[in-house]
């Protein structure tokens, strides 16, 4: 998938996120006027149902027709010119809210007609269909003259508790959606850098074999002069030259199949006790060899004091040459390498350091991807598959050892291996 069409996948899914958000608003919304409509519509028809209670009780017919009026969203005046007894109108309250809000408290009170002069108000706790009272009330009887009473909704509900568990699903949902659309966008971007790895990967091992097989043909096509046995020695060098490019490439498909066997499956470790400073002595007399062919200073201060290793040997020197190598091949002049081992009575810490063109900081956590390589800038002769450190890294988390990396834009870098071991 290229840039192009990820770029427009994000855009149409943000634009579906945008409209499914803008559509739950909505009918979150629309369900809130609905929901309110309903309560409010359910409280009117409740109290019209107590004042023709409370008509019929004095007169035994309805005299009155819409006594109910809606002050506010939580406020209702019952207009009738009654009579009221208290202990009547607080039980038709309560078994006629017992239904419709049977978990919503109220206040109510009672108005004197004449002067408009609240004579009485009380609060009804309803909790589950059972209305609690701290205790037994004796409530007034108001005879003398007319009356009309109120009713206040302080806590009316806004929305139901069923209304709430779909909104919560339908957002749980939503953010579901999201949670695996950003997975899969990661996948992706991951998918396409690994793509690209790759195929920086097959240039440079086609450029790596390319090399020894033009020589291998070059120096076959010169044996195959006739003229060739006649001079014995430039025969011995050109068969050697086709010896040397066979072991490299013996070497390059070596280095990539151990490295396929390794990812594949569980690393597998032939573990010995050697000596540390020994082992890296021989290391680093062949590696002299290189850098001096470089015209570079390479320097080594082993101190491990005669320090046993158990470890795989094996690993072990192939992990210090391959940051050697690295060390050298990412120099862009005069190379100046160091070989460092010290020890304690934990834990032992080689150290490969070089003058060399160092590592973005922006690289650092990525210098051990495989098939990751460090843009080199003005240097365009380095090669290799972006294979090196992921091995190190591999090998080192095989054993538990650490790797720290410390380099600076043209400073050059230092890797640090730490190693719990006991002398």
């Amino acid at each position: 998938m290229n840039i192009k069409t990820i770029r427009w996948v994000i855009i149409l899914a943000a634009v579906a996120f945008a409209g499914i958000i803008f559509s739950q608003a909505f009918w979150v919304r629309k369900g809130l006027l609905i929901n309110q409509s309903n309560f409010e519509k359910a409280i009117i028809v409740s109290l019209d149902q107590v004042a023709e209670q409370i008509e019929i009780m004095n007169w035994g017919i309805r005299r009155t027709k819409d006594p109910v009026i809606r002050l506010s969203p939580r406020a209702y005046l019952v207009d009738i010119e009654e009579k009221i007894d208290v202990n009547y109108l607080d039980a038709e309250l309560r078994n006629t809210f017992n239904n419709p809000f049977h978990d919503v408290d109220f206040t109510y009170e009672v108005y004197n007609k004449a002067n408009h002069q609240r004579v009485f108000s009380d609060t009804v706790f309803m909790r589950d269909g059972i209305y609690i009272d701290d205790e037994l009330k004796i409530l007034p009887v108001f005879s003398k003259g007319t009356y009309y009473f109120k009713v206040n909704f302080p806590q009316k509900p806004v929305v139901s508790s069923i209304m709430i568990s779909v909104w919560v699903i339908a957002i749980l949902i939503l953010i579901s959606v999201m949670f695996f659309f950003w997975y899969s966008l990661n996948v992706i971007f991951k998918q396409r850098r690994l793509s690209e790895f790759q195929k920086n990967f097959i240039n440079n091992l086609a450029h790596e074999l390319k090399t020894p097989i033009s020589t291998i043909s070059i120096s076959a096509d010169v044996l195959n002069e006739e003229e060739i046995v006649d001079d014995p020695e430039r025969l011995k060098n050109y068969a050697q030259i086709i010896r040397n490019e066979n072991n490299r490439l013996k070497s390059q498909v070596t280095k990539i199949l151990q490295l396929a066997k390794l990812e594949s499956e569980e690393v597998m470790l032939s573990l010995e006790s050697f000596s540390v400073s020994d082992t890296l002595q021989q290391i680093a007399d062949s590696f002299s060899v290189k850098v001096h062919e470089k015209a570079g200073a390479f320097h080594t201060h082993l101190h491990t004091n005669g320090t046993l290793l158990t470890a795989d040997k094996v690993h072990f020197t192939n992990v210090i040459n391959t940051l050697l190598d690295n060390a050298l091949k990412y120099t862009d002049h005069q190379p100046v390498i160091e070989l460092l081992a010290t020890d304690n009575e934990k834990s032992i810490l080689i150290t490969v350091k070089d003058n060399g063109i160092g590592i973005p900081k922006e690289y650092h956590s990525k210098i051990f991807d495989k098939f990751f390589r460090v843009p080199t800038g003005n240097i365009h002769d380095v090669k290799g598959f972006g294979l090196g450190l992921n091995y190190v890294k591999m090998i080192a988390k095989a054993h538990k050892w650490n790797i720290h990396v410390n380099s600076e834009i043209n400073k050059g870098s230092s890797f640090t291996i730490g190693i719990q071991t006991k002398k």
